[in-house]
């Protein structure tokens, strides 16, 4: 079994403990009131195992609790059964045995025992309520042990028609509630397991969906990072771009500030050389003129 499995059975022993708790105190405060209000006659020692058995349930729980093996857990309850039950004729002979109600407890505990414990395991505490019930009236039956009676007693605990019909009656109703219970309890057991499968389902798909969600949390803030980034290199570029072309536009304007001088620089020697050759062609004319003035 799987910790989910062991958690479910945790639970479901837990709840069991508690609701017999919870039935010992109301039954122990009723005991109280009915003594008090009509007269029952209930033995000190009635109280005494009341309390002993819830002490007993809240020690196996505190022991069942610790314990993370489901079989170690079921073991523990199968064995804890078998203690109720020895306790539960106890009390059933506090209570007056065969002319009480007594035997509804034995009921109880069987319907506990076929919905908490295997088939196996309610046929064996079925078996034991039935042996246990039947040696007490028997004992009673023989004055082996003395006979406690809630009111006066009729003395029916020694009439052997009487207990017979009884026994009978109890014996009947005993393996009705284990059989017929065992029955729903294998298609309630049948549905809870598939419940506990579809749940199993739900929280493997659950979990896959955390993982999918998480993988794309993390795609996320990889994209939010990588754009991050790639702002902080496009700024760096442009950055960069602009410092180049502010550099660029002031090598231009420098170098057209030299190319602008070196015209003027050439437009001067221009001049000056046009000056030059002019002054240079009147001096050939005056020469020639000269020239020609001696000939004469």
């Amino acid at each position: 079994m799987n910790n989910q499995e062991v958690e479910s059975l945790l639970k479901k022993v837990t709840w069991a403990i508690f609701s017999v708790i919870a039935i010992l105190v109301m039954f122990l405060l009723l005991a109280i009131v009915l003594k008090y209000t009509t007269g029952a006659m209930f033995s000190p020692m009635l109280y005494l195992w009341l309390v002993l058995w819830i002490i007993s349930l809240v020690s196996f729980f505190l022991y069942v609790k610790r314990k993370k093996q489901a079989s170690i857990i079921n073991r523990a309850h199968f064995n804890f059964f078998i203690f109720q039950t020895i306790i539960l004729t106890v009390i059933v002979h506090y209570l007056g045995t065969i002319e009480s109600f007594a035997a509804v407890f034995y009921a109880t505990l069987i319907i506990y025992a076929v919905f908490l414990l295997s088939e196996k395991q309610s046929f064996i505490i079925t078996l034991l309520c039935v042996i246990f019930l039947y040696g007490l009236v028997l004992l009673e039956y023989y004055d082996v042990v003395p006979h406690y009676s809630l009111f006066e007693s009729t003395g029916v605990y020694q009439n052997a028609d009487h207990v017979a019909v009884r026994l009978i009656m109890i014996l009947v109703t005993f393996v009705l509630l284990v059989v017929v219970g065992n029955r729903y309890s294998k298609v309630i057991k049948r549905q809870s397991q598939n419940i506990l499968k579809f749940q199993n389902k739900l929280k493997k798909t659950n979990e896959e969906l955390r993982k999918k969600v998480r993988e794309l949390e993390r795609v996320r803030v990889n994209l939010e990072e990588t754009k991050e980034t790639l702002e902080i290199r496009v700024k760096a570029r442009v950055k960069e771009l602009e410092e180049l072309t502010q550099s660029l536009e002031e090598k231009v304007r420098e170098r057209t500030k030299e190319i602008q001088k070196k015209v003027q620089e050439l437009e001067k020697f221009q001049k000056f050389s046009v000056g030059r050759e002019l002054k240079m062609i009147e001096l050939k004319k005056k020469i020639k003129e000269i020239k020609n003035n001696n000939k004469k």
